[in-house]
């Protein structure tokens, strides 16, 4: 008796072996390909901004597109990026209830043979917060943060579809 216990005791240990070297292997994988998306950059010739545009937006900015003078890539000015805010208004006593913010960009990927300005359109609501103030100011600058990276995004798109 002794012995088939251990005998299933030992199949046991080689089923646990198995199971934890299959998902360690899908880890491992899984983050082999996340690394290799994660470092692919855009080069680009040259990389411009329009006055307005903050610096934390050409930081961002720079983390997907990378500047390479010697290439003969296409090459971006950023003109002009803008946010803007509506209220829309419900009720009988005609008071906010949703904000709207609607962020602009405007863009130009230059090569010798074009020179066309684009522009690109992101928008996202958040409820009105009239009993705190400042939660509804931190959260307009939250969503801002975010359209700014989901504008870069579809600036990254609009830059596979001319490449392509």
């Amino acid at each position: 008796m002794p012995h088939l216990g251990l005998k299933i005791s030992l199949m046991e240990q080689n089923k646990f072996k198995k199971h934890l070297s299959i998902l360690i292997a899908c880890f491992l994988i899984s983050n082999c390909q996340f690394n290799w998306v994660e470092e692919r950059k855009i080069y680009l010739n040259k990389i411009e901004f329009g006055l307005g545009i903050e610096n934390s937006f050409k930081q961002k900015v720079k983390k997907f597109f990378t500047q390479d003078p010697s290439s003969d890539n296409l090459g971006l000015k950023i003109l002009n990026l803008q946010f803007k805010k509506r209220n829309f208004y419900e009720g009988s006593s005609a008071r906010a209830k949703q904000i709207e913010i609607i962020g602009e960009l405007k863009y130009n990927f230059t090569n010798t043979s074009s020179n066309q300005i684009n522009t690109l359109q992101v928008s996202s609501w958040i409820p009105v917060n009239e009993n705190n103030a400042q939660a509804e100011i931190n959260a307009q600058n939250k969503i801002i943060e975010d359209l700014e990276f989901l504008l870069l995004e579809y600036l990254v798109e609009e830059y596979w579809l001319i490449e392509s």
